[in-house]
């Protein structure tokens, strides 16, 4: 009963939601960084590589490359050496600067969760 005084609480006041736990959501999570750093190069009008990064299915068919994610194995993923510039990898993106340490670790969680 207190769980949803509570849940009531926040709700008629208008405050946030507490974050769900678990892996990484692709479209709350992921698709916002990968749209704001990696659609310029790998989006709708531009797919250098042959590699696009604008919806799941290009993502998990990957580019000249070969496959870009491995699911459940972030550390055997192209996309996760990428952006993390390891494995003989170029530091992708290449504008803008790298990723940031909590961008990476949303990407490589949900990699690891299953893509």
């Amino acid at each position: 009963m207190l769980r949803y005084a509570a849940f009531t609480l926040v709700v008629l006041a208008g405050l946030p939601l507490p974050a769900a736990e678990g892996p990484p959501d692709y479209v709350r999570d992921i698709k916002p960084i990968l749209q704001r750093r990696c659609y310029t190069c790998h989006g709708a009008l531009k797919q250098k590589g042959n590699l696009r990064l604008d919806f799941a299915q290009a993502i998990m068919q990957g580019g000249d490359g070969g496959s870009t994610i491995e699911p459940g194995k972030a550390d055997e993923s192209l996309l996760i050496s990428a952006i993390k510039g390891t494995d003989g990898s170029r530091l992708m993106p290449l504008e803008g600067g790298p990723l940031t340490a909590e961008e990476i670790a949303k990407i490589t969680a949900w990699v690891n969760a299953g893509a």
